[in-house]
Parts: C-alpha cells; structure tokens; sequence
C-alpha cells in the first residue's frame, strides 16, 4: 500500500496523465476551498472493514518514509487519496488484495513540509 508505483505510473501514459490531471486539480483554488487532499497534506483515514485508523502525511517522493506515515504521492494509498475530501473512500489496490479507506480528516500545515 506504501509501496512507490512511480515506476507503474510513468510506463503508462493513460495513468501518468492521470496523475498529471489530479496534482492539477489538486492545486486549483476550488480544491483548496473543499479541503481536497494534496501533497503536503496530513490524512486521517478508517479501514471500511476492520476499523482501523491510520495517519500518513503525502509527499514529494524523496521526502517519502513509510515506516514514520509520511508516503509519496506516487505511492498506491498517495495516488489513490490526491484529490478526496472528507468523507470521501479510497479503493486501494495491493497484492494482498484490495481495501477501502474512508477519509476521515484532511489537515494541511502552515508551512508545507512536502518541499
């Protein structure tokens, strides 16, 4: 779920666009009005199924280390949260199968640790 899929993503042209266009509307004022998940943004998310509560934080790849929660936006779970808001369910896709996380809370910091 960590994992990096940068190497996935920029093979496929369909999914590097993709991504392209949610960084995009990631950064648009109307994305900053709703509280959409960006990078540099604090996430609190629920396992639909277990319950489970996870923190991470999304970065720029270099600054990821999953180990702490701070995870690239290029990893699985990054991808897969660029753009939601509260409420909000991820449907991330790993080996071990797939899972549903909703979208707890979003925070974004005063200074921007993503840079």
């Amino acid at each position: 779920m960590f994992q990096d899929a940068s190497q996935r993503i920029f093979l496929n042209p369909v999914a590097l666009c993709l991504l392209l266009n949610r960084l995009a509307f990631c950064d648009s004022e109307i994305s900053r009005l709703e509280n959409r998940v960006r990078v540099g943004s604090t996430v609190t998310l629920r396992n639909v199924f277990s319950q489970e509560v996870l923190t991470l934080r999304i970065v720029k790849d270099e600054k990821a280390r999953p180990a702490e929660g701070i995870v690239s936006f290029t990893s699985i779970i990054g991808v897969a949260l660029l753009g939601l808001r509260s409420g909000d369910v991820a449907q991330v896709r790993t080996a071990q199968g797939e899972f549903e996380w909703e979208l707890v809370a979003v925070v974004h910091s005063a200074t921007n640790l993503s840079t």
